[in-house]
This record gives structure tokens, C-alpha cells and sequence, in this order.
């Protein structure tokens, strides 16, 4: 007859019931819920949008972007860009 209550858990062997059970009470890893319609995209809508493209844009990576979202965006940030800048300058003198 074995000692059971002695070194319980000095095994080697780190067994499927111990990760299950670290990866639930961590919350790190594969998490066991179901993803309602409303959180995954259409097929066909923009990344940014999330609205049907009208001119698609795919990037090499498998991303769908409209065009005219693209070119919004990045309008916006060269402008909020150069707002910043001017805000710098200004914070150097």
C-alpha cells in the first residue's frame, strides 16, 4: 500500500484534469462559449465598416476593405497627424 497523502503532486506527468483545470481558473486558452451572429462579419462587408463593400480592397493577408473606407481613414489620420505635429512644434518653443 502506497502513501497517498505524500507527495501528491510531485508526478512528472502534468495530466489533462490539471491543465483543465489551470486553464479554466486562469481564463487563459480556449475558452468553451458559443459566439452569437452579431459578433461575426458577413462575408462580404468591410473590416472597418462593417457594411457591404461596394468597391472591395483585399489585402494579401485575406482581409475585404472598401476602398472608400480606406481612403477616409487615412485622410482622417494625416490630418489628425498633422494636427499633432503642429501641437509638438508648438510645445517646443
Amino acid at each position: 500500500m502506497t502513501r497517498h497523502a505524500r507527495n501528491c503532486t510531485a508526478g512528472a506527468v502534468y495530466t489533462y484534469h490539471e491543465k483543465k483545470k489551470d486553464a479554466s481558473a486562469s481564463g487563459y486558452g480556449t475558452q468553451s462559449e458559443r459566439v452569437g451572429k452579431d459578433s461575426v462579419k458577413s462575408f462580404d462587408c468591410c473590416c472597418l465598416t462593417l457594411q457591404p463593400c461596394r468597391n472591395p480592397v483585399v489585402t494579401k493577408e485575406g482581409y475585404l476593405f472598401d476602398k472608400e473606407a480606406i481612403l477616409e481613414y487615412v485622410i482622417s489620420k494625416k490630418t489628425e497627424y498633422a494636427r499633432k505635429l503642429k501641437q509638438y512644434e508648438k510645445q517646443l518653443k
